[in-house]
């Protein structure tokens, strides 16, 4: 395995929340090019995961970052440890064929956090199994110069908890130097909450960009003038168990995310596993059903608080003005 000079990290156990580390690409060039795909459960749909990694194989990535849900997880029939055991080892078996490595983040399938109030105990024992396999809920990683913070969103209600905030602070603060940040969660209600709001208010003078899933549709929002991406299907079905997607128009699609780094900042594309689409295949403004209040996510930013943030250096949407809701 060739070692990668670019790539530090901060995870202490043996075990690591990655496959390997056999980085496409090279030492000697800041452009590097990831995969990000989204949610696979909780309703996979037969071999649509593996035909994904087949296509992120053959476009060859440095690496593939993800925003959880791996395993369908609970069902009130089965809340057992072997039960969950054998969802783990289908899926690391898929996993196998994943050349690029492959960083995971725990979604609400993987590990259950209260979303399943009748049975508490659940809560422990998933996040026990994912420790056991991959050694933290929550990690960072430095790449060519790009911070990476993969956040566990199961630790609180739609939270992050206080000690998870505490330890982002600290790594913002230790890698004040990077180019970018990039932060991958799954839940995006995580978005809205009080601790993350903290975490958002330290990132203001950076540059970064947000990944989340969980809700199976993509869309595209902006806060304070950043790329927030909620990403849709890799693998799953659509929001409403037993109904088709509905397609491109309502961000319901099989697809993957595409982030090159280029000239020193990030540039996504959304791509159907059928086609390629621009990262604005639906954002807010051009949502053609109702979303709920709380993912109307979009915060335009006022022409001041543009020029404030640009004369600091830092690269800004300008989008000025109020959304019609």
């Amino acid at each position: 395995m060739k070692k990668c000079l670019r790539f530090s990290h901060d995870v202490k156990t043996e075990l690591k929340p990655w496959t390997h580390l056999d980085f496409g690409g090279g030492d000697d060039c800041d452009d590097f090019n990831f995969a990000v795909v989204g949610d696979r459960a909780g309703r996979p749909a037969k071999g649509v995961f593996e035909e994904a990694l087949k296509k992120i194989n053959l476009m060859n990535p440095d690496f593939v970052m993800s925003v959880g849900d791996f395993i369908p997880g609970g069902c009130m029939e089965d809340m057992s440890e072997a039960f969950f055991r054998s969802q783990w080892d289908f899926f690391e078996n898929i996993l196998k064929d994943c050349e690029p490595p492959f960083f995971r983040v725990p979604g609400n399938h993987d590990i259950v956090g209260e979303d399943i109030p009748e049975f508490p105990e659940v809560d422990k024992l998933t996040e026990r199994l994912w420790k056991e396999q991959f050694g933290v809920t929550y990690y960072s990683f430095v790449f060519k110069d790009v911070l990476f913070l993969c956040l566990n969103s199961m630790e609180g209600w739609h939270n992050i908890s206080k000690e998870q905030l505490e330890w982002a602070l600290d790594t913002l603060h230790q890698n004040s130097g990077v180019r970018w940040t990039m932060i991958f969660l799954h839940d995006p209600k995580t978005w809205i909450s009080e601790n993350f709001a903290v975490l958002e208010k330290e990132l203001y003078f950076r540059n970064y960009t947000v990944f989340a899933g969980d809700i199976h549709q993509y869309t595209r929002y902006r806060r304070q003038g950043r790329n927030y991406y909620m990403l849709g299907l890799t693998g799953a079905e659509s929001q409403r168990a037993g109904i088709p997607a509905k397609g491109v128009s309502f961000g319901e699609f099989q697809q993957l995310a595409w982030v090159s780094f280029k000239n020193g900042e990030p540039r996504v594309s959304i791509l159907e596993l059928e086609g390629i689409h621009y990262d604005d295949v639906v954002t807010i403004p051009k949502l053609t059903w109702l979303t709920p209040r709380y993912f109307r996510g979009d915060k335009p930013i006022t022409s001041k608080e543009a020029d404030i943030l640009e004369a600091k250096g830092l690269k800004i949407h300008r989008e000025i003005g109020k959304y019609d809701f």
